[in-house]
């Protein structure tokens, strides 16, 4: 919790203020119980009018101090809640920077599911907390201390009575607590798989019922939201007895205090102060026992918020950053002896790789299933860092690059296309915000997507749906090659994106970026064999390692795998079913 307590800086001279405001509220609210026991002995019939007189004073003076102590209140929930909702977005903002910034493998470490309830639930149990803070956790001990002075100030003996039940407040928040506290951390978690398995759902549903698993899935749920349920009935039960306990112990100690000082003849504007002042030192005991049930989940959600700060950030520059212009930028690509491993992992993904690629090359990527083409496409943008060897980008370690500026210069189109809720135009826009409706026009014809887009009711305005569940598979991915050709970088990257299209479609495709992009490095990874078959250069990986490098027409002479690939792809031979078959 303390280590978040840095985002409370900004607002240092608001928190000054509202300590200021909060002490005046206090110490007036404090001189409330004595104006009124004044009031009381101003009562005297033998004194006539000028006991009204003297009454309507002091009742002048309470109701101006009552009136004091409202502004102070209201002043301190403004500057309060200010302060509270500040911090959070401050706080959520560095954990959703932290998430951009940090590498994959790390990003990964954590659920996508338990990312979201910490960016939202976690940072709202923190921020309840800082609320509560200034209007009750400051307020409280000042009530509580400032209470028993003044009671202490009207009477020797009755306040002990009041101090005397604190002990026995102390011990019921101790049992309570260490009860309670554990289940604040599997509350938490619960809530994380309960969000995991709706996620999967509803991002699952075609699947689930193709493969009538409603059922299923139904039980799955249950068995999470019954967890959930279950320890948060337990908290909320254990939580539902610290108020009535306070209640009762509070009552209790009005009524001795009633009792003794009628035992021990105080006047009755002593006792009705007392009264007064005990009813604030026990409600100053409740506020506390709120802080007690928000302060434990608030720490746990705090621990979990922190896990995400403390990411360590693999993926930074060096002392030796190199940014160029973009005019300077090349794309000459080189691998030199790169391994990489995966954190954890017992074999290395890519084994010894070393290859280069000029400006004006396309180079092509095939491979089996598990053969490391997308780790390589993953180490150009520094998604990863190599494990051992490098990678040049025009004869500079990527290592010596900004990731941010080294990523303005390479344009990646992968498999799975992510579009964002908005237009077509918004969505291309995203590589390249200050593009012209004529670049954007020449990006959608290059992808073959102009015809369809202007297909649609609103054309380039066109809504696309969450999710694009308004857009075919084809469409789609034509979009996201468009919107990577739009960038304009010095690199482009196809990761198997020709995958979803018709073989016409892919070839038209192909064939306009040949005759259109010039002074550029094309890097295509795909499966289908006349997809790359065309390419400048060739790599055939299989686990991890590059068993043949070179054309189409070298690697069939020289490379048995690749043979095999392209044998299993353009065999026409069918062998034909015998009269027992038929």
């Amino acid at each position: 919790m303390t280590k978040l307590l840095k985002f409370l800086k900004p607002y240092w001279k608001m928190i000054v203020v509202t300590i200021i405001i909060l002490l005046i509220q206090v110490v007036t609210n404090l001189l409330v119980p004595n104006l009124l026991s004044d009031m009381i002995k101003c009562i005297d019939p033998e004194l006539g009018n000028s006991a009204i007189i003297k009454i309507l004073e002091k009742g002048g003076i309470a109701l101006a101090a009552v009136l004091c102590v409202i502004a102070c209140q209201i002043a301190t929930s403004y500057f309060s809640s200010k302060i509270a909702m500040g911090f959070s977005k401050d706080v959520r903002m560095a954990v959703f920077e932290k998430t951009q910034r940090v590498a994959l493998n790390e990003f990964y470490s954590i659920s996508t599911s338990s990312l979201i309830n910490r960016t939202t639930n976690d940072i709202t149990q923190v921020q309840q907390v800082v609320l509560m803070a200034f209007r009750i956790m400051l307020n409280a001990p000042i009530i509580l201390i400032g209470g028993c002075i003044m009671a202490f100030s009207l009477d020797l003996k009755l306040p002990f009575v009041i101090i005397g039940v604190m002990p026995v407040l102390v011990m019921l928040f101790v049992i309570i607590g260490k009860q309670i506290v554990p289940l604040f951390k599997v509350m938490q978690q619960n809530v994380d798989s309960l969000t995991t398995v709706t996620r999967e759902n509803l991002t699952g549903v075609r699947v689930i019922r193709a493969f009538n698993t409603d059922e299923q899935e139904n039980q799955r749920f249950k068995k999470v939201n019954e967890k959930v349920a279950a320890v948060n009935t337990k908290a909320n039960v254990l939580m539902g007895i610290n108020m009535p306990s306070v209640e009762l112990i509070f009552n209790i100690c009005m009524i001795l205090i009633l009792y003794f000082g009628a035992l021990n003849g105080t006047a009755v504007a002593d006792i009705s102060a007392l009264t007064q002042y005990g009813m604030r030192i026990m409600m100053a005991c409740i506020m506390m026992v709120m802080m007690f049930i928000t302060i434990p989940r608030a720490s746990a959600s705090a621990k979990r918020i922190n896990e995400i700060l403390d990411l360590p950030e693999t993926i930074l520059s060096n002392d030796k950053v190199k940014t160029y212009k973009t005019g300077e930028y090349k794309g000459e690509i080189e691998f030199k002896n790169v391994t990489f491993k995966f954190p954890g992992a017992e074999e290395p993904t890519l084994k010894n790789l070393s290859f280069k690629v000029k400006p004006n090359e396309t180079l092509a990527i095939i491979g089996g299933t598990g053969s490391g083409k997308s780790t390589v496409i993953n180490l150009l943008p520094r998604f990863y860092d190599v494990t051992e060897g490098e990678i040049l980008l025009d004869g500079v370690d990527l290592r010596d690059y900004n990731p941010t500026d080294l990523r303005k210069h390479i344009a990646l189109a992968s498999q799975s296309v992510e579009l964002f809720g908005g237009t077509i135009k918004e969505n291309l826009k995203y590589g390249n915000e200050n593009a012209t409706d004529e670049e954007i026009e020449w990006a959608t014809k290059l992808a073959c997507a102009h015809d369809f887009i202007m297909e649609k009711p609103e054309q380039y305005d066109y809504v696309i749906q969450k999710g694009a569940g308004n857009l075919s598979g084809g469409q789609k991915q034509r979009l996201n090659i468009a919107r990577a050709l739009l960038k304009k970088p010095c690199v482009y990257i196809f990761d198997d994106s020709f995958s979803a299209l018709d073989f016409k479609t892919d070839a038209q495709i192909r064939k306009n970026i040949r005759n259109e992009i010039k002074d550029a490095t094309i890097i295509i990874v795909a499966q289908r064999v006349n997809t790359i078959q065309n390419a400048d250069k060739i790599i055939v990986l299989n686990e991890g390692k590059a068993v043949g490098i070179g054309t189409h027409d070298e690697l069939m002479k020289n490379c048995p795998e690749y043979a095999e690939i392209v044998e299993s792809q353009t065999k026409q031979n069918r062998v034909k079913p015998n009269k027992e078959e038929k």
